[in-house]
């Protein structure tokens, strides 16, 4: 039987007293790596309760993600249902996972394809069917079927979506239109980080120490996938830049991906090797955000920049590019310069080192920012919360934290 979350047949949710049972959530990924979404939906477990949000995960790749061994000792379940080349074969293999259940919500997160899930969810009997829209952007729309594709997805999330979310304002607006809040099933969810994580002291000279850099050095970092649209390989023509001016400054880029050793060969073309740390993604980095100086964030394409937050959080003057994920993202950034997307590597130069010029962050005025933060992920909880109908739903139809 279902928990009674599941809307009343006159399509209202039921109030915070009709609940006797956890809502049962599966939330659909490719894989539970480190990326923006899957980090925010870890701590959202980390921080939540399964006696009120019983999360479980599906993903549709076959390797294991960095976060699967915590998900599960945490009580969550990870289900895998590989995609392949046949959606009709996976969507049966979906409905019979459904059949295991029940589920009172699928949470989906994987774009367009989310109409593939969303059909196979509502023939499955699934009460509350979500669309969770990330991009900006359509980064495959250059494809020769992709027009097709997408008009058949967008018509079946349509049909099949109970509700239909995003990061930002510009998310939704990117793949519903201008109009999308005038439908009380889209909704803006931000995500939200653990803000105590920037309390904490941090021992700058023995992170440089760490790093085989000098003890005065200034940091400037980067945390990114390494993909074509983080751009990390731009930094390399900044950083030719900014060192003719400051021989005492090392770039810190944190994270992996495809085209990290691209990055890195042009690193040490460049003969830049001295001037550049390369970290791989690790489960806390948090001492390096508190050991840099600036953050520098070339991305051209954001659904929400939640590493822009955690700069904001960390106390970092930030420097990117003024794209609308970004923007939404930066309003809690003290200054942020948002630099257009023509901007020159001599510009962004320029930037890096104005912000390289501004005080560091004392940890009593981190901590009174902090205080007031807008993106929590105890917002972000209360937001996932209402949507699932455990709280009062606004009637705007946007959960804005």
């Amino acid at each position: 039987m279902l928990s009674s979350v599941s809307a009343r047949s006159d399509g209202s949710r039921p109030s915070s007293s009709d609940k006797r049972r956890p809502v049962r959530a599966l939330h659909v990924f490719a894989s539970l790596n480190r990326g923006g979404a899957e980090t925010w939906l870890m701590d959202v477990v980390r921080n939540s309760s399964r006696d009120e949000l019983a999360l479980d995960v599906c993903v549709t790749r076959g390797s294991h993600g960095v976060h699967e061994d915590e998900f599960m000792s945490l009580g969550g379940q990870v289900h895998r249902c590989p995609l392949g080349r046949n959606p009709w074969r996976f969507a049966a293999r979906f409905r019979r996972l459904l059949s295991h259940g029940p589920y009172n919500v699928v949470h989906s997160h994987l774009y367009y394809f989310s109409g593939v899930v969303l059909r196979a969810a509502a023939k499955a009997g699934v009460p509350q069917r979500v669309a969770h829209n990330h991009p900006v952007e359509d980064l495959k729309s250059g494809r020769l079927i992709r027009p097709i594709y997408v008009t058949w997805m967008r018509r079946w999330m349509c049909r099949y979506g109970t509700d239909f979310v995003g990061p930002t304002r510009a998310s939704l607006e990117a793949l519903w239109g201008p109009n999308w809040e005038r439908d009380p099933h889209k909704w803006v969810l931000y995500n939200g980080i653990r803000v105590e994580r920037f309390l904490k002291p941090v021992d700058r000279v023995a992170v440089r120490d760490e790093l085989g850099i000098p003890r005065d050095a200034r940091i400037v970092l980067n945390v990114a996938r390494f993909v074509p649209h983080k751009r990390q390989s731009f930094l390399v023509d900044v950083a030719r830049r900014l060192l003719g001016r400051h021989a005492n400054v090392y770039f810190l880029l944190i994270g992996d991906g495809p085209l990290r050793d691209e990055v890195e060969q042009r690193v040490r073309n460049a003969d830049l090797r001295q001037s550049f740390r390369f970290i791989r993604g690790l489960p806390s980095i948090d001492r390096y955000w508190l050991s840099a100086d600036v953050f520098a964030f070339p991305s051209v394409n954001e659904g929400f920049g939640i590493v822009i937050v955690e700069a904001a959080a960390a106390g970092l003057p930030v420097v990117a590019h003024d794209i609308p994920g970004v923007r939404e993202a930066a309003s809690a950034c003290a200054s942020p310069v948002l630099l257009t997307l023509d901007a020159s590597p001599e510009a962004w130069a320029d930037a890096i080192d104005e912000a390289l010029h501004r005080p560091v962050w004392e940890d009593a005025r981190r901590a009174a920012m902090l205080r007031s933060f807008p993106f929590t992920i105890e917002a972000s909880i209360r937001s996932l919360r209402e949507l699932y109908g455990l709280g009062r739903r606004r009637t705007e139809g946007a959960l804005q934290s």
